[in-house]
């Protein structure tokens, strides 16, 4: 048997930030990957935005998320000699008068965040005006690429599909995969949207949003900020720039789908003045939980398991932080705010059997 001191099963953005901040701490990691269908992280745009949504809010715990996302992903950067963390303004459009009022009512509440866009390029059509705040934005992709390549060659990384109820043994001191040939400390669930799927975390209940993204080419375009108006346009390299994105909750599935791609088209015709040609259609399913927040902590009655989940549109900012205070709490060295912890979202704690 392999022995190592933490298991992580799935390398999504939960999963690949919990075994950075594990390893961080002296711990030795496994992560488990299927490597098999599209999952959200690897179709998620990774915007970091301190002022979200209709209501022009600031973004929950900016103060204390952004610092901690920024020190953490600079750190993986340099330690994986790698760029996937862009910091870089960020330009919204207001939809209508309305949106612009609401703005000026809020602004002095948000403060240094925002600014009013004095710089808004002719290929975009904004005759309410917007305004400018400072961002990032989080390759995902290419984070969880690099970050691969670094846990696998520091032995860390198999790719493999586990099936909870048959392939994890519990012990007295952890939990054995007999059919993988590694024994652990313990083992934490970071898989996404995956409900009713073991019989320790089944009972999480999702409030999940199937997503879809569209990568378009843009000829001509030459925006280096990602640009918000119902949609969000992000460049990706060249000509190109990623869009989206949807939510709908019937069906749950990674399949991109007609209406989803002509709903993107039309609202980015609603403010792009320039053609643009779609070269490539994506969806996924966002692991959002119905508590709104990240869902972490060990099993109330198996604390050899843990589970980290739920981190949603905003996981980018969300993860670091989240992963720090998991792994801290795995370690002993730390514990799970209570408004996050696993155990006030489990229908029923105790195991079967």
């Amino acid at each position: 048997m392999t022995r190592v001191d933490v298991v992580v099963v799935g390398q999504g953005l939960a999963g690949t930030t919990l075994a950075w901040q594990l390893r961080r701490r002296g711990r030795s990691v496994l992560v488990l990957e299927r490597e098999a269908g599209p999952s959200a992280s690897r179709v998620a745009a990774g915007l970091v935005t301190p002022v979200t949504g209709k209501r022009l809010a600031r973004s929950w715990r900016w103060d204390e998320l952004f610092p901690a996302a920024v020190a953490f992903y600079q750190a993986v950067e340099a330690e994986t000699d790698a760029a996937f963390f862009h910091r870089r303004p960020a330009l919204r459009l207001f939809a209508d008068p309305a949106e612009r009022d609401a703005f000026g009512r809020r602004a002095g509440a948000l403060g240094d965040l925002v600014r009013p866009a004095a710089d808004i390029p002719p290929a975009f059509a904004a005759p309410h005006g917007g305004f400018g705040m400072d961002a990032a934005r989080l390759d995902v992709p290419r984070y969880l690429a690099a970050s691969r390549d670094h846990f696998r060659r520091h032995a860390a990384y198999l790719a493999a599909d586990v099936a909870p109820s048959s392939d994890i043994a519990l012990t007295p001191d952890g939990v054995r995969l007999p059919r993988l040939g590694v024994e652990a400390g313990g083992l934490v669930f970071c898989r996404g949207f995956a409900t009713g799927a073991d019989p320790w975390f089944g009972g999480v209940r999702f409030h999940a949003a199937k997503g879809e993204v569209l990568t378009v080419c843009v000829p001509g375009l030459s925006e280096g900020r990602v640009v918000h108006r119902g949609v969000w346009l992000a460049p990706a390299g060249g000509d190109l720039f990623r869009c989206g994105a949807t939510y709908t909750w019937d069906p749950l599935d990674a399949e991109p789908t007609a209406a989803g791609r002509a709903e993107i088209e039309d609202r980015l015709r609603a403010f792009l003045r320039l053609p643009f040609e779609v070269v490539g259609h994506d969806a996924a399913v966002r692991p959002v939980v119905d508590a709104g927040f990240p869902v972490l902590g060990r099993h109330p009655d198996c604390p050899q398991l843990a589970y980290f989940n739920g981190l949603g549109s905003k996981g980018a900012m969300l993860a670091p932080f989240f992963a720090d205070q998991l792994a801290a709490a795995l370690t002993g060295e730390g514990g799970v705010e209570p408004a996050v912890d696993v155990r006030r979202h489990l229908a029923n704690p105790r195991p079967p059997g």
